[in-house]
């Protein structure tokens, strides 16, 4: 006889972290095709992994809410577990190497996070494995991307990589146009821009979009640096283009402000070199590191913007 009595002795059903992790993804992107690619999975896949939880759950989960997937009630109460088991057991990961780990760890990343966002992080993985060199590289996305395949990298946060061994995209952040708040275009002229060096992907892309659009635009000031041309943008010199993750106190997304085109979304990918393929675990411990810190990054820059569309 199936009675409460019988159905609290009943034991309790585990979740699988895997499929956690993959549901926290979903629900911070918003969609199977976007969290699959921060997992690293097909579509038809996480939908498996979406049903397999369900059924764990014994609820549904999801509703649609127009093209994105919205959580029921009963889908918050296991993400806000899920994000608690995840973290606990990342944490007991953490400390298990902590006391083992050792080595060198030959990191790269884009002007866009060496900055502000990677040093926090580094002194947090340091505190967790001292006996752990670091060796810090920050440049240009397609220089730390010829670094690992050259091996003189061990992994590498890049920008816009495209498809490529041995690299996972972590998100998307979307392309916005960025000025400082107190600058003014005179539409009867040319919109001032500042921009890297030739080759540059997002130079380019300004270039094409403004065109596209009918938008005369001159060059203002040219850069090697991030710095360079943040430096530009505060003497109030121009407009530029990069994703929202350096913007500064006194700067503003002007994409509506001015009538700017679209410019759509940019890839962020954690590159491993071939040799590190094999993955030590320091390198491991640091990629982990970076990859979650880096994806709730990405879900915090995302939910303070109004989406753009391509």
């Amino acid at each position: 006889m199936d009675t409460p009595l019988a159905r609290v002795a009943q034991p309790p059903r585990d979740f699988d972290i895997d499929v956690l992790r993959s549901l926290v993804a979903v629900a911070e992107l918003g969609g199977l095709a976007p969290a699959g690619r921060r997992r690293g999975r097909t579509v038809a896949a996480l939908s498996v992994q979406m049903r397999k939880l369900e059924e764990q759950a014994g609820v549904e989960l999801f509703f649609k809410d127009g093209r994105r997937l919205a959580l029921t009630e009963s889908g918050e109460v296991v993400l806000r577990y899920a994000r608690r088991i995840l973290a606990l057991n990342d944490e007991a990961q953490l400390e298990l190497r902590k006391s083992v780990v050792s080595g060198q760890v030959r990191v790269g990343t884009s002007q866009d996070f060496g900055e502000a966002w990677l040093p926090p992080l580094l002194a947090r993985f340091r505190q967790q494995h001292p006996a752990v060199g670091l060796e810090v590289c920050i440049d240009l996305s397609s220089r730390l991307v010829r670094a690992v395949d050259e091996g003189s990298v061990d992994l590498a946060l890049t920008l816009d990589a495209g498809e490529r061994p041995n690299t996972v995209c972590v998100g998307r952040l979307p392309l916005v146009w960025i000025a400082h708040r107190d600058f003014a275009w005179d539409r009867s002229q040319a919109l001032p821009l500042a921009l890297f060096h030739a080759p540059c992907r997002f130079r380019d892309k300004a270039a094409a979009r403004l065109d596209e659009a009918g938008i005369a635009w001159q060059v203002a000031l040219v850069s090697s640096s991030l710095y360079g041309i943040w430096t530009a943008v505060n003497a109030k010199l121009g407009v530029t283009l990069r994703t929202p993750q350096g913007l500064q106190p006194d700067m503003e997304i002007v994409d509506a402000k001015f009538g700017l085109p679209k410019l759509g979304y940019v890839d962020v990918s954690l590159s491993l070199s071939s040799a590190a393929a094999a993955q030590s675990p320091a390198v491991a411990g640091l990629a982990q590191l970076l990859r979650q810190a880096l994806q709730a990054r990405i879900a915090e820059l995302d939910g303070g913007l109004s989406r753009p569309r391509d």
